[in-house]
């Protein structure tokens, strides 16, 4: 296997030199060495390759090994890519041994000219407007209300139709060629034939042949028009040839018939394999973006709707909970969007590679045409090989698919970028009532009974929440929620006492629900008076401005960044914060007994504490049972005097 591979990269690099310096021949052909050329029927020319001497003759013709016989699809990963395997080293249009498509060196994508000049690639005007129109049609990709993704494209059979019409360009280039090798040595009749068989069934000839059928409309289509130094040109270079070489002879049947035809061949037969492979990965464009961009919009309404209910209305839903809820939905319909995006990425650079070598295996097969009819007369260069040194042959391999997917709406610019959530900008993004006041963890009374319960408490602009860990990523549901709005804070324990409590209100709203004293209990009282003055704050005041201008001030929303309250990022990364939280809150947070620790551990996960913070102190027996409520509906920490401690 080895040994068969080393022999085709031999013979192919020879055969490149002998190609090499034949154009080199055929660019310096004057009428005076045509007439040479014809009375001893022999070319000759030399010329040094790699510091080697080569003599090319024309008698001698040599296969060289066609370029794509290892290009491949794998279908097998989750999104198909096109591969090449070894090529001839240093042949123009063919890879360098041991790259694929994806390793190609930037300069050696870009410098697939015509072998016949050395003239830079000119972008056409058309395509340039193209995509200028394209640019400013483009949706606004920071707001997630949009799928900048064509979800319901068929990219796939659309890329099989371009290649199939590629394969009917080459059959016909095919059938153009056989018959030059039969009529190569007639006289001007043969060359009428010749004529008939330009077969291009979707080109236009001289502007007079124009496409029939529908379906012939639709492929003509995927190229640029006449004109442009497309493949749409080729047809009529041909016909105007021919009618100039009506009294002019050829012997260049042996070369055509066996290197270019064979070549052009198996590049036909290979194409309708690749066909095959990009109609499988189909199922790579099936997704669920429309799905998820619909939830996304319920989502958005819902916060919009909190947002407006906690401002002015009666509250329903905390918008710092609707806001996580909608960020949570415009990751996953992201996630689905940058899959249906890669998957575009990669179909177009796998079919922009296989077109390449396509266009590049065509513009080697026009190229030798070109060589072995420019031995002829001065005659050649001027009717046909310099129409085409300065057409098609001049054009970077990849501009035709370049100015297909600029004009085709199946496809997406292969320069857009993927969407990232930080770089999503939407309505009241940042709004003061969207932030947490202050978190951390509190102990609740049981309603009947004189036990405490722990549990992580979130305090924001309109609730009091409680969760079961600070998680907010898995942990996304309250357990309770207390609508500050319908809330008043009675009392507080005092300064010096054994506990540190403070008592939430709720107030009779209606019949069925009655109002109700939740006793809270902290481990310190400078935390015990942090949460009850940031409540009394935010319960005793109804004006939204007057709480967004309390939680301003409170979490310097606009003052200087702090890495301990920029949290919430806005989408250029400057950060806002979720919480502010005080040294006290680490004495809240740390537990003192060991029934504490085991909770604390099972709250938070943190199994890492120090057992000289442990204090065994019995909370259930100092813990003061208070009085039952008064008549004014508020609840009194104090007790008998005999149970003070």
């Amino acid at each position: 296997m080895t040994s068969s591979i080393g022999e085709m990269l031999s013979q192919n690099q020879h055969s490149l030199q002998q190609l090499q310096m034949q154009q080199q021949s055929a660019r310096s052909l004057t009428s005076a060495d045509c007439k040479n050329l014809q009375q001893s029927g022999i070319i000759t020319s030399s010329g040094n390759i790699n510091g080697n001497r080569v003599s090319v003759v024309s008698h001698g013709q040599t296969t060289i090994p066609y370029p794509t016989d290892n290009i491949s699809i794998d279908v097998s990963q989750p999104r198909g890519s096109v591969s090449a395997d070894p090529g001839v080293q240093g042949t123009p249009g063919v890879l360098e041994e041991g790259l694929s498509f994806s390793h190609l060196p930037p300069n050696n994508r870009q410098q697939q000219t015509n072998s016949l000049t050395s003239s830079n690639t000119h972008v056409s005007r058309n395509r340039v407007s193209l995509q200028r129109h394209r640019s400013n049609n483009q949706q606004d990709p920071r707001s997630p209300l949009v799928v900048l993704m064509p979800t319901n494209a068929n990219p796939t059979e659309v890329l099989s139709q371009r290649f199939a019409a590629w394969r009917s360009i080459i059959r016909s280039l095919l059938v153009y060629l056989k018959e030059t090798v039969s009529i190569q040595d007639e006289l001007v009749r043969q060359h009428m034939r010749l004529q008939h068989a330009i077969n291009f069934p979707f080109f236009t000839i001289d502007s007079q042949h124009q496409p029939s059928t529908v379906e012939d409309k639709n492929i003509q289509k995927f190229f640029l028009p006449l004109g442009h130094g497309s493949v749409q040109d080729l047809p009529t270079l041909f016909n105007q040839y021919h009618t100039q070489m009506v009294h002019a002879a050829s012997r260049a049947s042996k070369e055509l018939s066996q290197d270019v035809i064979p070549r052009l061949e198996d590049m036909r037969s290979d194409l309708l394999v690749k066909i095959k492979e990009i109609q499988s990965l189909e199922s790579d464009f099936r997704n669920s973006c429309g799905r998820e961009l619909q939830e996304t919009k319920i989502r958005f309404k819902a916060f919009q709707e909190s947002l407006e209910s906690s401002k002015y209305g009666s509250v329903k839903q905390d918008p710092f909970l609707a806001k996580i809820h909608l960020e949570k939905q415009i990751k996953k319909q992201l996630t689905e969007e940058n899959f249906l995006h890669e998957a575009f990425n990669n179909l177009q650079s796998s079919g922009k590679e296989l077109e390449k070598v396509v266009v590049m295996e065509i513009q080697n097969a026009l190229t030798n045409y070109a060589k072995v009819l420019g031995q002829e007369a001065q005659l050649v260069f001027d009717v046909l090989i310099s129409k085409l040194d300065t057409g098609f042959f001049n054009k970077d391999p990849v501009f035709e698919w370049e100015s297909f997917v600029a004009k085709d709406s199946n496809f997406v610019d292969p320069d857009l970028p993927m969407r990232r959530i930080k770089e999503i900008v939407y309505k009241n993004q940042n709004d003061p009532f969207t932030y947490e006041i202050k978190s951390g963890i509190l102990e609740r009374r049981s309603k009947f009974l004189k036990s405490y319960s722990r549990g992580f408490y979130v305090l924001t602009p309109s609730f009091l929440h409680e969760f079961k860990s600070g998680d907010r990523k898995k942990d996304l549901i309250p357990v309770i929620s207390l609508s500050l709005s319908d809330c008043t804070v009675a009392e507080h324990s005092k300064k010096g006492s054994s506990d540190f409590k403070f008592i939430l209100h709720t107030k009779q709203n209606g019949i069925i629900h009655r109002g109700h004293n939740w006793v809270f209990r902290t481990d310190s009282y400078e935390s015990m008076m942090d949460w009850f003055n940031n409540i009394k704050q935010l319960t005793s005041t109804s004006n939204p401005i007057e709480k967004a201008r309390f939680v301003t001030e409170k979490l310097n929303l606009n003052g200087a960044p702090n890495k301990s309250i920029l949290k919430h990022s806005t989408p250029q990364g400057e950060q806002v914060p979720r919480s502010s939280v005080d040294i006290n809150d680490s004495i809240l947070a740390t537990p003192r007994t060991e029934n504490e620790v085991q909770a604390f551990s099972e709250t938070t996960g943190n199994t890492t504490l120090n057992n000289s913070t442990i204090e065994p102190i019995n909370k259930a027996s100092q813990f003061l049972t208070p009085k039952p409520p008064r008549k004014s509906g508020q609840y009194s920490l104090e007790t008998n005097s005999k149970n003070n401690v």
